[in-house]
């Protein structure tokens, strides 16, 4: 089966998913994010190309330097800081919630062919079935993982399913929309790093359900 280039990225960029829900490397799992996010920076080039739209050349830009380069290196430099490798404690075993979010793949699959696609979009059901999935497995990295930087980065794998889902069932939305989300989300990334690197410092680990165990000192 041949499959169009625009489809390839949005089908690998789920399948990078669930590889990261695989690994509890903290390293591992955010150079996966960073090729992630290339391959989403791919699939905004292609759908640029294919609509000529100048301005998603600007975004596609934006998505390399931001989430492609600043976001990965600033988490290792927080994971340096807070001198975590690994996330031991997942709530779910790593081969488990692996199933799990390919078990969402195909779900996500069946929902995306329910969809009404324009005749003659090729992008319609893989770019929804992407954006689903992740969505799902984004939730699933949040819900099973105990380390913070790994909450984070299950955060940021559920905003590139809405951005996908964005791109390929709307065309993309105005510029200004997209930019100020990208900025919200850099910050955010900043600002969560910097609390992370805040409970290290206060309470010697950033396994956020051991902080239900904390009791006030009266």
């Amino acid at each position: 089966m041949n499959l169009p280039l625009a489809q390839i990225p949005l089908l690998l960029i789920a399948l990078v998913a669930i590889l990261m829900v695989g690994s509890t490397h903290l390293r591992l799992n955010i150079w996966l994010f960073s090729a992630q996010a290339l391959l989403v920076t791919m699939a905004t080039a292609l759908s640029a190309v294919q609509h000529s739209d100048s301005h998603l050349y600007i975004i596609a830009a934006l998505l390399f330097v931001l989430k492609v380069l600043a976001v990965p290196k600033f988490f290792m430099y927080i994971i340096e800081k807070v001198e975590v490798q690994r996330d031991t404690g997942t709530v779910v075993r790593a081969p488990v919630a692996m199933l799990l979010s390919i078990a969402f793949l195909w779900l996500s699959y069946i929902l995306a062919r329910q969809l009404p696609v324009p005749s003659g979009d090729t992008i319609g059901w893989p770019g929804a079935t992407a954006a689903i999935s992740l969505l799902c497995t984004g939730l699933l990295l949040m819900l099973t993982r105990r380390i913070a930087l790994s909450q984070i980065i299950g955060f940021l794998v559920m905003e590139n399913g809405i951005y996908i889902f964005g791109l390929t069932q709307t065309n993309g939305m105005p510029m200004f929309i997209e930019m100020g989300i990208l900025l919200d989300v850099l910050a955010g990334v900043m600002l969560a790093g910097l609390i992370a690197f805040r409970i290290k410092k206060n309470f010697e680990h950033i396994d956020v359900t051991m902080l239900t165990e904390l009791k006030e000192n009266l």
